[in-house]
């Protein structure tokens, strides 16, 4: 940034003030004044992070302006006050304007009822999947899961030994399971 000067008009000196670097009076201005001007915006606000803002904006201010710092009489701590005092107050109006989450929203969120869509989409790949497979293996897998059949019931259902009814159904899993993987369409 360029360096900017600034004469300060001082109406008990006489003659002309000496130009003055912008930014160095910016930092003499802070460092006499900002823990000054920070308490009062807490004061204002009750909130440590919105009158560091204020004080921000408000040095912003002081330098966008520097003929209204400079041209007070005396300390321009009355002018600091003011337009801290100022932005404190369109802080609050902004936040009246627009009022913060209503109480229990989040709550409310959490008992929402979960997205369909992936159930949905689960459904359809299981689906998908099952239609892949061979009659008998898909008969067992939904015997056993979709209709909670025990095994000893699809035995005697199938006329077939127990054993081979377990073997058939670990088979038919496996092979389920191969389709459900990524990439098999």
């Amino acid at each position: 940034m360029p360096a900017t000067t600034v004469r300060l008009a001082r109406s008990a000196a006489p003659g002309p003030s000496p130009p003055l670097d912008l930014d160095e009076m910016l930092a003499a201005l802070y460092a006499d004044h900002g823990s000054t001007l920070r308490r009062f915006a807490t004061r204002l606000t009750g909130d440590h992070g919105r009158a560091e803002d204020i004080v921000q904006e408000t040095m912003l201010r002081a330098w966008r302006y520097p003929e209204k710092v400079a041209g007070r009489t005396g300390a321009p701590l009355a002018w600091l006050y003011t337009v801290a005092r100022h932005l404190a107050i369109d802080q609050h109006r902004a936040r009246q304007a627009r009022p913060t989450e209503p109480a229990g929203l989040t709550v409310q969120a959490g008992r929402a009822a979960p997205d369909q869509i992936d159930a949905a989409i689960a459904q359809w790949d299981l689906a998908t999947a099952l239609a892949t497979l061979r009659p008998r293996d898909r008969d067992l897998l939904i015997a056993r899961y979709l209709r909670d059949r025990s095994i000893g019931q699809i035995a005697a259902d199938l006329n077939i030994p127990a054993g081979t009814i377990k073997s058939r159904l670990s088979a038919a899993r496996a092979a389920l399971r191969r389709n459900l993987q990524p990439g098999n369409g």
